[in-house]
């Protein structure tokens, strides 16, 4: 993801960086590392003092070994990161940029892939994201599959894709792929023009929302199709087993 993200960089597009934005909004000037502090206790922060930075492992520990306590923790986190986003992206509108990338590893844990005109996914394999977790933090096999247990599937981010960038390869084919991507989405300039008058940017920003609304959930659809098939499949059986019962 690094890579995408340094290749994007090199051909001037701005690119909001959330994992930078996560560690911002924790930042003890923040209101939202008081909110995790009310919940959690000073056990979260260096040294347990009011004041101190957090203890990212301690914290770590804390909310990827209890779903309900990472529930809570994003539920404080996830909004001020959308904050965040939302008034770098402002800045990038009155700047007059006409493409933004936003970097977010919790697309959609935090639901901002309804918000987006293209989601972008990068994969690989799940053996290969392990490793490379395992050697990028310097965490224990143990600590890396609670991550990323603690995340959605990168197979099943793929559903809501409009491009996926597979980095199963070196890193030339990855940036060759990146760059492909990048050409693909590149804004049309009248479109980019019309952008800046207010009531077109409304009704703009509203189609955007109402496509992926339209489109719907991949997944819930995937879900809901899956239990039809299942029981549509069973109830033959059913039929079967009830068959001889009944006879008896």
């Amino acid at each position: 993801k690094s890579t995408v993200a340094k290749t994007i960089q090199s051909l001037n597009i701005p690119l909001i960086d959330c994992d930078l934005l996560a560690r911002l909004v924790v930042e003890p000037t923040h209101p939202c590392y008081h909110k995790l502090v009310k919940h959690f206790g000073t056990t979260i922060l260096q040294n347990q003092q009011l004041g101190q930075p957090l203890d990212r492992y301690k914290f770590g520990t804390i909310i990827f070994s209890d779903a309900a306590q990472r529930r809570v923790a994003n539920g404080i986190i996830h909004p001020a990161v959308r904050d965040e986003i939302l008034k770098r992206l402002l800045k990038f509108w009155v700047r007059g940029t006409s493409l933004v990338i936003i970097d977010v590893p919790l697309l959609l844990e935090g639901e901002l892939w309804r918000i987006v005109s293209d989601v972008i996914v990068v994969y690989c394999p799940p053996e290969v994201q392990l490793e490379r977790i395992k050697t990028r933090d310097g965490l224990s096999e143990e600590d890396a599959l609670a991550r990323i247990n603690a995340q959605r599937p990168l197979i099943e981010k793929v559903d809501y894709a409009d491009h996926v960038i597979y980095n199963t390869s070196d890193l030339e084919s990855l940036k060759t792929a990146t760059l492909k991507v990048m050409d693909a989405i590149k804004p049309n300039p009248f479109w980019t023009l019309m952008a800046y008058f207010p009531p077109f940017t409304i009704l703009l920003a509203g189609w955007v929302v109402a496509k992926r609304h339209l489109k719907g959930d991949p997944r819930k659809t995937l879900d809901s199709k899956k239990k039809k098939d299942d029981s549509a499949t069973a109830e033959p059986a059913a039929s079967s087993s009830n068959a001889p019962a009944h006879a008896s």
